[in-house]
């Protein structure tokens, strides 16, 4: 139910409407749906421009539940979550204030949204089909975590792009993090997060953190990983609605499989 009784919540359930429930933006309505966003938080008497109360803004609207987070002021990791909607990043970023998120062109590149984004986020702009664009993000996690003694994270949609993993094949999944973990010898933690909803619990779970060797298969692995994390869920958990195009891009052959696909195979 509508907790927020204001016109820009209204106009905020509208938007989502738009999307046909999916969360999920373009170019054009990311930027609106930002704005309308902020007037919420304002309308729940918070400071959008402050990332505590921001935070507290976010974690309320979307009924966000958070289970078995690591301690994550005393150690480093590599996380990668599920990627079910455009609200992903703009929620597991506010876990800690020290969490660089590898983000799409599309986002990195967006001029309007980063005058936002940037005060509340550290985002690393990423081309998922140039390998020496991938090659400069693992240079970038090792600086990262080699720049000062302090512990921060990574954060990693190993999918590449909004995708249901209970269709995925092991092509969808993206191996990048892994072959960060090797060079950084920071562990990785997988993260399930149901797709948001303004009306239902949106429930983040944390996975223990691992280190792999160079013969396991991360993809695998992470796929494994996240099914378990979701199947132990009480109630069940809600399965993502998305868009015809992320909906079919789970294998190869599929229409729109290529799309946001890492290209990481020839990565070392």
């Amino acid at each position: 139910m509508a907790k927020i009784n204001a016109e820009s919540f209204k106009i905020f359930e509208e938007l989502i409407a738009d999307t046909d429930d999916t969360y999920i933006f373009n170019k054009e309505t990311s930027v609106k749906g930002n704005g309308i966003l902020l007037e919420v938080i304002k309308d729940m008497g918070l400071n959008p421009m402050n990332t505590k109360e921001l935070k507290k803004g976010i974690m309320f609207l979307f009924n966000i539940e958070i289970f078995n987070m690591p301690d994550l002021e005393n150690n480093r990791f590599i996380f990668t979550p599920n990627h079910v909607s455009d609200f992903d990043a703009i929620i597991l970023g506010l876990l800690h204030p020290k969490i660089r998120i590898v983000a799409k062109d599309d986002w990195a590149n967006n001029s309007k949204l980063r005058k936002f984004l940037d005060i509340h986020y550290d985002l690393y702009g990423i081309d998922r089909t140039s390998l020496q664009s991938l090659r400069a993000l693992l240079t970038d996690s090792v600086n990262y975590f080699n720049d000062c003694g302090e512990n921060k994270h990574y954060l990693v949609f190993s999918q590449g792009t909004i995708s249901d993993f209970n269709n995925n094949s092991l092509e969808r999944i993206s191996s990048v993090a892994q072959k960060i973990s090797e060079k950084t010898d920071v562990p990785i933690v997988n993260i399930f997060i149901e797709q948001v909803s303004l009306y239902y619990p949106t429930r983040i779970v944390f996975d223990k953190p691992m280190k792999l060797s160079k013969k396991e298969d991360f993809r695998k692995i992470w796929l494994e990983k996240e099914k378990s994390m979701q199947d132990a869920l009480v109630p069940s958990a809600r399965l993502p609605k998305l868009s015809h195009k992320h909906a079919n891009n789970n294998k190869p052959g599929e229409p729109f499989f290529h799309s946001g696909t890492y290209t990481d195979n020839a990565v070392n």
